[in-house]
């Protein structure tokens, strides 16, 4: 059973659900919760509440509500409900919706806050299992459709009938596509080429010759930050960092209108540095720096460097 089902049943029957990393959903006690086939369930998820508040840790109780329902041991119980928050944070950082089967969406907003929207209701049944067991299920269960938040997080199938998730999917897709062929046009069309005038410090792209038509973007003029202006909370992932003026100039332009928030920096006019600020705590590290190498060097070693 996928795991954003699960944590939509358990918060119907408890009426509250502390997600770490993200906060806390609610129920008033004085809620009742309808049949889902009940034609005022989607009134009842009017009344979920959202906190954005620190969690520190899973409710004991959902640990084992996860565990009587999968039938996985403790430790990989909480191990993929960390998984999935820690996607569903990604998400939020890239700007798409995370959605929680059953409850609703989050979205970030500019000034980092998460928004609530209450979703539709989960139509899915769980099985009814006596007692939890401390051995995963047969190889049997894989056939049961799953999504990209499910508990095994190891894959995707092709035939994904929630819309949105399919949504969801085909945009990084294309996207990551997109990016990786035009990083090595971008790549062989500057290699080697250097700018006629000497370096100097990067303002805007008006440094181009008049005939260059490929790079439109104004370039972002901020000095490299250091440790002590970054925000409180927050890392640098560095991208790439190059000699070349032209190449950063063409690759800052291309990228820009993907991300508005990617920045190039130079603080001696001899290297260049395309990097991207997020909030982030250190065991999200590693996680945001593969995925980012991903979109931007698809396949490649990792090649993405943190500065905090």
């Amino acid at each position: 059973m996928k795991l954003s089902i699960l944590l939509a049943q358990y918060f119907y029957q408890h009426k509250q659900l502390n997600l770490p990393s993200i906060g806390s959903f609610s129920l008033d006690a004085a809620v009742s919760v309808p049949d889902q086939n009940d034609k005022n369930f989607r009134e009842f998820l009017k009344y979920v509440q959202f906190k954005q508040q620190p969690v520190a840790k899973a409710d004991d109780t959902l640990i084992d509500y996860i565990r009587a329902h999968t039938g996985k041991i403790k430790p990989l119980a909480e191990s993929d409900l960390e998984s999935y928050l820690a996607d569903g944070k990604l998400l939020l950082n890239i700007g798409k919706p995370f959605h929680i089967d059953g409850i609703g969406s989050l979205h970030k907003n500019k000034l980092g806050i998460y928004e609530f929207i209450a979703g539709e209701p989960s139509l899915e049944r769980m099985e009814v299992i006596s007692e939890p067991r401390e051995t995963e299920r047969p190889a049997a269960a894989s056939n049961k459709k799953k999504s990209a938040f499910d508990e095994s997080y190891s894959r995707i199938e092709a035939h994904n009938t929630r819309r949105k998730s399919l949504l969801i999917g085909t945009l990084v897709v294309i996207g990551l596509a997109v990016i990786v062929w035009g990083g090595y046009v971008l790549y062989n069309n500057n290699n080697g080429k250097e700018l006629s005038t000497p370096p100097q410090q990067v303002v805007q792209d008006t440094s181009l010759p008049a005939s260059d038509t490929t790079a439109k973007a104004p370039v972002d003029s901020t000095p490299v930050t250091t440790a002590s202006t970054l925000p409180p909370g927050s890392y640098k992932f560095i991208f790439e960092t190059t000699a070349k003026k032209a190449r950063a100039l063409k690759r800052h332009a291309f990228l820009l209108p993907l991300n508005k928030d990617i920045k190039l920096e130079t603080t001696d006019s001899l290297t260049f540095n395309i990097s991207i600020v997020l909030p982030a705590t250190p065991a999200d590290t590693i996680r945001l720096k593969d995925s980012l190498n991903a979109w931007y060097y698809g396949t490649k070693p990792v090649k993405v460097r943190i500065e905090q």
